[in-house]
């Protein structure tokens, strides 16, 4: 929960540390590329960060606050016609019974609400991809600076700083595109079963045009074998024909003898 809550004060040690392995790194990377990876690359990851925190807690607040309720609404419920006093007379039974009432009402419209705030904003889902994106950032500044992973073919860190750029931008634009597009297709159940049901098309319908050419394939293969087996047969004709006519001439020539 503290880690949750420190974006209130922006207590992430990620820009501390990565600044002092960069501080001990040789001559190895220019003095402009030190400056993108603080100005950019740092910042960018204290944001996902933050913004991964905040939605963490306000996703823990909202759903403590609907399990706690959930929980307490039918404890209450449970005594809303036993006061707390044995020897209690009937008005006070009234007015246990009223103010078991109307806290058990403030209680349920606390947890309605509640959990209407969290799938309005998307907090359980929020959470969960930031705190993920947040991930990805310094595994990949880390692999860079190790020339580990992706980055090991490189002999320096120059040589890969242009793909770590790349990298960066990359994990960042999905990001956006994530918070921006994420009621239309994570946070819609059906929208994206559509989108499974119009590629398993999709794949059907290539497969019914793939199979539709090696049909057409196939018949014109047949189309050539048939093509061949006619003129073997022209040849065999010919071939009958010259025969015949060598013999018309062989017993031409007996008779003329």
């Amino acid at each position: 929960m503290c880690s949750s809550i420190s974006w209130c004060v922006n207590r992430g040690d990620f820009k501390r540390r990565f600044e002092v392995i960069l501080s001990q790194e040789d001559d190895t990377l220019d003095g402009r590329s030190k400056d993108i990876l603080r100005e950019r690359y740092v910042n960018i990851v204290d944001k996902v960060e933050i913004g991964a925190k905040r939605s963490s807690f306000w996703f823990m607040t909202f759903s403590s606050l609907t399990t706690i309720g959930s929980i307490i609404v039918p404890a209450l419920i449970s005594i809303q016609d036993k006061t707390f006093d044995i020897n209690s007379n009937e008005q006070d039974k009234k007015q246990h019974q009223n103010n078991i009432y109307w806290a058990s009402w403030g209680i349920s419209l606390m947890v309605t609400m509640s959990n209407a705030l969290v799938r309005l904003f998307n907090f359980d889902k929020t959470a969960i991809t930031r705190k993920l994106r947040m991930n990805h950032l310094k595994s990949e500044g880390w692999l860079f600076l190790e020339l580990a992973g992706s980055y090991s073919e490189f002999g320096t860190l120059q040589d890969a700083f242009q793909t770590f750029c790349n990298n960066i931008e990359r994990i960042k634009t999905e990001q956006v595109e994530e918070e921006y597009t994420f009621n239309n297709s994570f946070g819609n159940p059906s929208f994206r079963e559509n989108e499974i049901g119009n590629s398993t098309f999709q794949n059907n319908q290539n497969r019914n045009s793939a199979f539709q050419n090696n049909q057409n394939r196939n018949s014109a293969f047949q189309n050539n074998q048939n093509r061949n087996s006619t003129f073997q047969n022209n040849q065999n004709r010919n071939s009958t024909f010259q025969n015949n006519q060598n013999r018309d001439s062989a017993f031409q020539n007996d008779t003329m003898v």
